[in-house]
């Protein structure tokens, strides 16, 4: 891909994080679970598919985090999840 066709099909993860009004951390696991596509540079940066957020801009943006429950062995005193 040469400079002028990644700048017209990637975006900065910034710029992507900004336009989703989320954060760079939720950016980063919407990445991981496929829910968004990109590329990770040499440098460690990310390039997002304009595509992909657009998809994701087209079925209601950001969903929620998906909470997990308490395992068994939950040490957590006082977080009331498990009441």
């Amino acid at each position: 891909m040469n400079g002028t066709e990644e700048q017209t099909t990637m975006m900065a993860f910034e710029e992507a994080a900004e336009e989703l009004g989320t954060t760079g951390l939720r950016l980063l696991m919407l990445l991981r679970e496929g829910t968004l596509e990109g590329v990770e540079r040499e440098d460690g940066s990310w390039l997002i598919a304009r595509a992909s957020l657009e998809r994701l801009k087209e079925q209601g943006g950001v969903p929620p985090v998906k909470q997990k429950g308490c395992a068994s062995s939950c040490t957590a005193s006082g977080c009331a999840s498990c009441s």
